[in-house]
Formats: structure tokens, sequence, C-alpha cells
């Protein structure tokens, strides 16, 4: 099958992710895959590192009608079965080009927590071309009717690759902290430095490592200044490796939304790292508290510090509970599932590729 995953917000999320993973991932099983993005984006520059081919979208500005012209055009030179997005924007665009190439299947993922919410944009996309929604954490709502054309909902929930060999359970505890943090909360992630300051009053040795794009954001690096942590933080705005940011971690504070809330979680486990979080409906789905990891009800730093203080005090709990998370990876968060969703979904383009 040929499948194309198309991005017009070009960013670097947990969304643009997956899509790049799965494009990787999918053109490594024999299909042809391809991304598309616009120029120059954080985005575009990841996806050159993978299998998939890759395209990008002309222009600073995004516009709904242009972009669509460059995706039709893109199609005739890459004729995809199956169309991937994310978005209500990205929709659209696709829908309009595949009324431009009359063929092709759409899908449209919505990610972790997320909900289909009946917009404008989404309500002329539905209208112009047959969909497939591709649901993560939720199933579809009842409210939302979409017309006769729009195709049955499928899940293909995250998954993440497990690292060979058993974890590496640091003795010392109070050595190196993780937080995996969006630059959208980042708000919530200058309450871990806050944390972590108060942490570092105690143990002159623990180091902070900050993963994800808020880790380039200046007003978290001034802060981490002021209280005194310049020294002690390692910045990792786009790792390479996800297993080097992490080597050496005891814990690993999340505060994210959506994707990439979800990923973090599932990365931390998968590494035999104890992740901590606000308890929020996404932080439910993949952790069960005490089990897999600590969730609180709010972010309150000494409250924060506390907790943290008595999981990284105790390395049996540490090692129990990072067993457990790597075991829950591996038999329910598979990459392996998480692919044969997306190929679940895209397989219907070969019986239907015209709007009915």
């Amino acid at each position: 099958m040929r499948l194309l995953f198309l991005e017009t917000s070009g960013a670097w999320t947990g969304a643009s992710r997956i899509f790049t993973a799965v494009a990787h991932a999918l053109a490594t099983r024999g299909h042809e895959t391809a991304i598309l993005g616009p120029e120059g984006s954080d985005l575009v520059r990841s996806a050159r590192t993978s299998r998939a081919r890759v395209f990008e979208l002309e222009g600073e500005r995004r516009r709904t009608g242009r972009d669509a012209a460059q995706l039709a055009a893109r199609l005739v030179e890459f004729p995809a079965d199956t169309v991937f997005v994310h978005g209500d924007a990205s929709h659209l665009v696709a829908a309009r080009a595949l009324t431009k190439t009359r063929k092709g299947l759409l899908v449209r993922r919505l990610g972790a927590g997320e909900t289909l919410e009946p917009t404008r944009r989404t309500r002329q996309a539905e209208k112009a071309w047959p969909v497939r929604y591709l649901y993560t954490t939720e199933t579809p709502r009842t409210g939302h009717a979409a017309p006769s054309g729009t195709m049955s909902a499928l899940r293909a929930d995250l998954g993440v690759p497990v690292p060979d060999g058993p974890p590496a359970i640091v003795d010392d505890g109070y050595a190196v902290l993780a937080c995996i943090a969006t630059r959208e909360a980042l708000r919530r992630a200058t309450n871990v430095l806050r944390a972590g300051a108060l942490l570092a009053h105690q143990h002159p040795g623990l180091r902070l490592r900050v993963i994800g794009s808020a880790a380039s954001d200046p007003d978290l690096q001034v802060l981490a200044s002021a209280l005194g942590l310049a020294r002690r933080v390692e910045w990792f705005s786009q790792a390479a490796s996800i297993g080097t940011a992490l080597e050496g971690a005891s814990a690993g504070w999340v505060v994210a939304d959506g994707d990439d809330a979800g990923l973090g979680m599932l990365q931390l486990m998968a590494h035999g790292v104890v992740p901590l979080a606000e308890r929020t409906p996404v932080a439910m789905r993949y952790v069960t508290p005490s089990v897999h990891g600590i969730l609180m009800a709010t972010l309150d730093p000494p409250a924060m510090a506390a907790e943290t203080t008595l999981l990284l005090a105790d390395r049996e709990r540490r090692a129990t509970m990072g067993a457990a998370g790597r075991a829950r990876v591996e038999r329910e968060f598979t990459l392996r599932d998480m692919l044969a969703g997306f190929e679940q979904a895209a397989r219907g383009s070969r019986d239907r590729r015209t709007p009915a």
C-alpha cells in the first residue's frame, strides 16, 4: 500500500512523532510511505531521518486552498491509497485535495484523550470526501452525526518499542530525575523545577533532565537559574534517543497532554523508569496508581517534592513498579499493535476509493 501522512502544523508534537514513527516502521514492512509537512519545519527535519519519503508544503502561512492544491499535485507524483491526517485543518486540506484526484481513502486520527468536535471545517471536510476515524483512547461520541458517506471508526492505541535486556535499576535514587515536558504545559513544568529545587537542598548530587519541547523555552531556563539549578539541569529539546535521555534516571515526571503525555508515560515505563504525573484521564489510561507509577490530584511543588522523596528513597519499590510498568507496555501497548491498527485503517482503501 502507498500511505501518505499529512501534517499542516509542522510542529514536532506527540502526534507528528507518531506519524513519523508509523511511516518509518511501515516502510520497513514493505509499504510505500511519505510524509508531507510545511517546508523547513521541525516535522520535516525530523522526518528526513526516517525511511519514508518527505515532501514539503511551500509558503510560510498555511492556506487551505493552496495546501490542498499542493497535496493534490503530490498525489499525482505519489498516488497514495490512503492519506492520514490530524486535526480539522489538515482534514479539510486532504478532503479538498482528494476531490481533485478522485481516488484514495482519508483517515483522520484522534489522539490520546481527544474527542471529535463537529467544527465547521470538519463538517465541510466530511461533505467533501468520506473519512474513516482512527481513535486512540476515546470511543466515538454519539452526539456527532456524520454524513452517510462517512466510514466507520477504528481504534489504534499508542505503542512504543521496549529496549532489549532488563532495565538498570539505579542504586542512588537521588542521582537523576527526568522531566518529560512540552511547551504547551510550561506552567506545570515550572512546578517540577520548583519541586526539584526543594529536593536539591537535601540532596546536593541530584540532577534534573528536562526532555521535550519545553527544554528549549528560555523562560524555563531562566527560572532554573533563579532557583539555583543552572548547573543541575540538562536540557534535551530534541533527544536523538529517549534511551540516552533516560539513562541513569530513577524516576520521571510527565507534564504534557494528549499524545505527548501518553507517549511520555509509556516511554518511561518501557525503560523501567517509574512515571509521576497529574491525575488526568490520559494518565489513568496508561498508569495504574501505585502499581505502574504515581499520580497526583494537583501539582503542588511541596507535595510533589514529598512524593518524589518517598519514591526515590525506596529502591525496592522503584524496581517493582518499574518492572510492572515495563511488563504492561510489553503486554498492552506494543508498537506492533499500533502499526496493525494503522494498517487496518488503511486496508479499506482497497475496497473503497471513491465517495458514495
